[in-house]
């Protein structure tokens, strides 16, 4: 299996008692495949993942597999504490629709070395039906895995498919691409909108940047530029997404792409607890930031 293109992290929309608001997460999921979005990623960081229930999981789960219909690969995040966590998530995850699960590596108690790594890896591999995405964010989650640790999972274990790097470090998928770019079975995304297109030109297969639920157009359009090496389109784009990405200086993230998304009229700007909405100044900030880039 091999993933390309640009993938949504999506967000999860909530109504004011925080269950999972259907009409809008379909109207939200139509709009990015309208728009040419190649996949999904669910039950991100950007889906409030870690946040929500089990039963709120189940319920996201649900209801983007039935909107989707087949139409474009879902990625499923599954992250959790411990190993027996992470494999609990996967197990109801495989009694959905869903084309693969991705793994942080468990939060709260930071892994203390590559071993610990690989062990937990292995042991996720070994007890999923479905391939594995590794998902590096160190910032989230306290421990980065370092690229010679993701090349020895992706030979030793058939079904670790892909990574989504979310470092934002050059050097970092510079040794992925060197160490994996010529695998027919993995796939490397970028978890940066601002190394996406360059990533891509250069032999990345993708990225799952968050941006792209706001302005899933010039996302989609970034990966063809980049895809079609066409390096002056790239950097216009990517200034554009640049510009854009000021949206994210409000706030906590998921609360400035929530505010976004309100505005656009998808959904309410409702969060978990006790991540709180943006200030109304904040909002009219970015209602006019999004009227700048023609997304109002």
């Amino acid at each position: 299996m091999k993933f390309q293109g640009i993938f949504t992290p999506t967000i999860t929309p909530l109504d004011e008692n925080e269950h999972v608001d259907e009409a809008s997460f379909i109207t939200h999921l139509n709009r990015l495949i309208d728009f040419g979005i190649h996949g999904l990623f669910l039950l991100g960081s950007s889906g409030e993942s870690v946040a929500l229930t089990a039963d709120q999981r189940r319920k996201a789960m649900e209801i983007a597999v039935d909107a989707v219909d087949g139409r474009i690969p879902i990625i499923c995040g599954v992250m959790g504490a411990s190993t027996k966590q992470v494999i609990e998530n996967i197990y109801t995850a495989q009694k959905f629709n869903i084309s693969a699960v991705a793994a942080t590596p468990p939060y709260y108690y930071p892994s203390t070395s590559a071993d610990d790594i690989k062990t937990f890896y292995g042991t996720v591999a070994q007890n999923s039906d479905l391939p594995v995405c590794i998902y590096n964010i160190p910032v989230l989650v306290k421990t980065s895995i370092q690229p010679e640790t993701v090349r020895d999972l992706a030979d030793e274990y058939e079904n670790i498919v892909a990574i989504k790097d979310s470092t934002g470090d050059w050097t970092t998928f510079m040794k992925l691409h060197a160490y994996l770019g010529h695998h027919q079975n993995f796939s490397i995304l970028l978890g940066s909108y601002t190394m996406a297109g360059a990533a891509i030109t250069f032999g990345a297969d993708g990225a799952i940047i968050s941006i792209s639920n706001v302005d899933p157009k010039r996302a989609v359009d970034l990966y063809h530029a980049a895809q079609n090496h066409q390096i002056a389109e790239v950097d216009r784009i990517n200034k554009e997404l640049l510009d854009l990405g000021k949206l994210y200086s409000y706030g906590a993230q998921i609360s400035c792409l929530k505010a976004c998304m309100e505005l656009i009229g998808i959904c309410s700007d409702k969060t978990t607890s006790p991540l709180l909405p943006l200030q109304t100044s904040h909002k009219l900030k970015l209602k006019e930031l999004l009227s700048k880039n023609k997304l109002l």
